[in-house]
């Protein structure tokens, strides 16, 4: 896959901003903030995900479609097959719940697996994001 010194740059970007949001993420939870653990976990993921498609020329408006987009162009492809959509969706649908659900009480157990989800994702995203770059 050919990258232009553009997408390289914008991807660099992103990348690095969904690793200071995942690190956000582990000091929330050390807080005992666990509605926003969860968020952060998720917006790492997201942005890590909009740092990929960035490599593809792609993007969208919405949350539902930048996972729709990573989705066709890199895990069904095989490019990052380890990562889930289920896993992606799982950190969607949470931080959607904390965030706009009255009354939702996220757990300590819900933020503690979300956080390790993203963790997981990220790393992944890292080691293919290093032969991506050569």
């Amino acid at each position: 896959m050919a990258v232009t010194p553009e997408q390289k740059a914008l991807l660099l970007h992103r990348f690095e901003r969904a690793e200071s949001t995942l690190a956000e993420a582990v000091e929330e939870l050390s807080r005992g903030n666990f509605s926003l653990t969860v968020n952060r976990s998720y917006y790492a993921v997201f942005y890590a995900m909009r740092a990929f498609l960035a490599v593809a020329g792609k993007d969208s408006s919405k949350h539902s479609g930048v996972a729709i987009l990573f989705n066709q162009h890199f895990i069904k492809t095989g490019m990052v097959s380890e990562v889930s959509m289920k896993s992606i969706q799982s950190l969607m649908d949470l931080r959607h719940e904390g965030d706009y659900q009255d009354f939702t009480e996220i757990t300590e157990d819900e933020a503690k697996g979300a956080l390790e989800s993203a963790q997981a994702i990220i790393s992944t995203l890292r080691m293919v994001l290093k032969k991506v770059l050569g």
